[in-house]
């Protein structure tokens, strides 16, 4: 939550000329209802399930170089992580601190169901999520320390460093 994920991952698909998919937005659409609902309403196990369909689904019917904008449990579910990998998918982690994440948040003061992302409201929450995600990320083939800079020169970084553009 709040590494950039979207806005990186549509600025790197503008550089580069190639489709852009938030995998979020995927599942909400395919689901008919916000992320939330479908934790709240069908639990996470369920969750899960619908975003690995949807991973499934967006991989196999690239017909163009795409980025794909992962939600951020999406790669710590060895599930996914192998689609990503059998696909010859190319993971970048956002390497981002924990206080610029939940200032991108903009979270209100408590969880609410209104809240979009509940989590970040409670620091020690969001804090032993990521601590205990962090593992799994810093498998990812490139990771990039996205701290005050754009997304723009973060997406010029990725695409340098994967060798798909030029310094």
């Amino acid at each position: 939550m709040g590494a950039g994920k979207t806005k990186i991952g549509r600025a790197l698909a503008r550089l580069l000329g190639w489709s852009f998919v938030d995998l979020d937005e995927e599942i909400e659409l395919s689901a008919k209802m916000p992320i939330r609902d479908i934790f709240r309403l069908q639990g996470e196990p369920q969750f899960r399930e619908i975003e690995t369909e949807t991973l499934r689904r967006k991989l196999a019917g690239r017909s163009a170089p795409t980025v794909i904008a992962l939600g951020g449990g999406t790669f710590i579910q060895s599930d996914n992580a192998a689609l990503l990998r059998a696909s010859g998918a190319r993971v970048v982690f956002l390497d981002t601190p924990i206080e610029e994440m939940r200032q991108r948040c903009q979270v209100a003061p408590q969880a609410s169901a209104e809240n979009l992302r509940p989590l970040a409201a409670d620091p020690d929450a969001f804090r032993a999520l990521y601590m205990e995600r962090l593992p799994q990320y810093r498998n990812a083939d490139l990771a990039v320390n996205t701290a005050g800079r754009t997304a723009e020169e973060n997406a010029r970084e990725i695409a340098v460093r994967m060798q798909l553009a030029q310094q």
